[in-house]
């Protein structure tokens, strides 16, 4: 069990438990989306990978496997390199002329990026090595490149056969010196000021440029692992149940008085509240004080649909005040779903049914749980399939409430069974329950609105949260 601590308090407002019941008034969408699609916290970004981790894992290993499939479907590809260094074609010791000439060779080394590749060089490649392919076929694999700030040109030629990109790679490096001094000697001058000279010729490549399976692996992990990222935040942010206590106590404003833990296997034990304690003693100070200036002799514990939020939530309430002395009585008022007999642990052979047929004395009814508590428990009994009468039901409350017993009441859902109301109206106040991850956010909404509707007392929000 966690307890949240209280925010505020949400007094209930008047109204008629008629017109509550007959019929279960519409939920402001708009106010509940624009809840619903609130940031997610870290917290909730981490619940929503795990709680659709599985779907995380495919996507992510699809995106793995889809990398490499698409690194094994293409051709290899080598990637030969060779290099040219530019420098001042002119005979001097002067160290001025040779900056000034470095400069202007710096300025030119960008436009030979752009004019060394071109259809002069590549016609007379292909003519020296005897290929078959044209030009401007032979340039889509050719690019010349030169780094910022150097006077070195980078030529790369790409090829299915290493050999090839090799011979191409060196036949293009050999036949751009002779172009770029075409192009730049000056008209009446016999050569060039710039000097190209080849400075590393091309080897052939051992292993391919492309594709790389290890990246085209890695790179489809990531993109599997951004796409079920995406996919599990959308499915959690768009999941109609609330997404955690503090969730469900925005959408139903209400109180958050605490989160009672997941809903175990086995019933529940002295010993599991026995290291519960300092929690409970402090929802049961939060109670107490939302409940201040009315009495507090009956709760009535309701969610807006079937599940076994309540009776957890019941039982959470009746430890907590049964541990500081209070006797407190469990009555489980849903005999078409019993649980407390379940939760407790112990037999529903005697229940509400029996006592309401009038086969036991309400007060012999109720079973100790353990001697070290005040904690009685009435089971829903036998038998039981439709709701209980709303007049017998609260009779049966207002006995076991004497002598100042605490009368904690699990009452059918709330949406489902309008009879639930005239529960409500038979006790003090009112906890509502809500299993995160299971619970409706509409339905969780519309159940605080109708409860606002009936002269119900909210003391609050006590969370579930679901084992496993």
């Amino acid at each position: 069990m966690r307890l949240i601590g209280a925010s505020r308090p949400v007094a209930g407002s008047p109204g008629s438990a008629a017109r509550a019941a007959g019929g279960v008034p519409a939920v402001d969408r708009s106010r509940l989306v624009a809840r619903r699609w609130t940031e997610l916290t870290p917290a909730q970004v981490a619940r929503a990978v795990r709680r659709y981790r599985w779907t995380v894992l495919v996507l992510v290993l699809l995106g793995g496997v889809g990398g490499g499939l698409a690194a094994a479907s293409q051709t290899p590809v080598y990637r030969a390199q060779a290099r040219l260094l530019c420098s001042p074609n002119f005979p001097t010791n002067d160290v001025g002329r040779l900056d000034v000439g470095g400069n202007y060779i710096l300025q030119r080394v960008r436009s030979y990026t752009e004019v060394a590749d071109s259809t002069e060089v590549a016609a007379a490649v292909t003519a020296r090595l005897g290929l078959s392919d044209s030009p401007e076929e032979l340039l889509s694999r050719v690019s010349v490149t030169s780094r910022a700030s150097t006077a070195v040109l980078t030529v790369e030629v790409d090829d299915v056969d290493p050999e090839r990109a090799r011979d191409v790679a060196n036949a293009v490096a050999e036949e751009i010196p002779a172009y770029i001094a075409r192009i730049e000697r000056p008209a009446g001058v016999d050569r060039s000021p710039v000097k190209v000279t080849v400075v590393r010729p091309a080897v052939a490549p051992e292993s391919p440029d492309s594709p790389r399976p290890l990246t085209d692996v890695g790179l489809g992990l990531v993109g599997g692992l951004v796409v079920a990222a995406v996919t599990a935040l959308g499915r959690y942010a768009r999941d109609p149940a609330v997404r955690d206590p503090r969730h469900a106590a925005e959408v139903a404003d209400l109180v958050l008085l605490a989160d009672a833990g997941p809903v175990g296997p086995t019933p529940l034990t002295p010993d599991r509240v026995a290291e519960r304690a300092d929690e409970l003693r402090r929802v049961r100070t939060d109670v107490r004080l939302q409940a201040a200036g009315g009495p507090l002799t009956a709760i009535a514990v309701v969610e807006p649909t079937a599940g076994v939020g309540a009776t957890v939530a019941a039982a959470y309430l009746a430890v907590a005040f049964a541990q500081a002395g209070d006797p407190v009585v469990v009555v489980d008022a849903d005999p078409g779903r019993p649980s407390a007999h379940e939760l407790f642990g112990i037999g529903n052979d005697t229940g509400v049914t029996t006592v309401l047929d009038g086969g036991s004395p309400a007060r012999d009814a109720p079973v100790r749980w353990t001697p070290d508590l005040p904690l009685h428990v009435l089971p829903a009994g036998p038998g039981g399939s439709g709701p209980i009468p709303p007049d017998r039901l609260a009779d049966l409350v207002a006995e076991l409430r004497r002598d100042r017993t605490l009368v904690v009441v699990v009452g059918p859902p709330l949406l489902s069974d309008a009879d639930t109301l005239r529960l409500v109206e038979a006790t003090d106040a009112t906890v509502v329950a809500a299993v995160p991850g299971s619970t409706d956010a509409d339905s969780l909404a519309t159940a605080a609105r109708v409860l606002r509707q009936v002269p119900a007392r909210l003391l609050g929000l006590v969370t579930v949260g679901r084992s496993g």
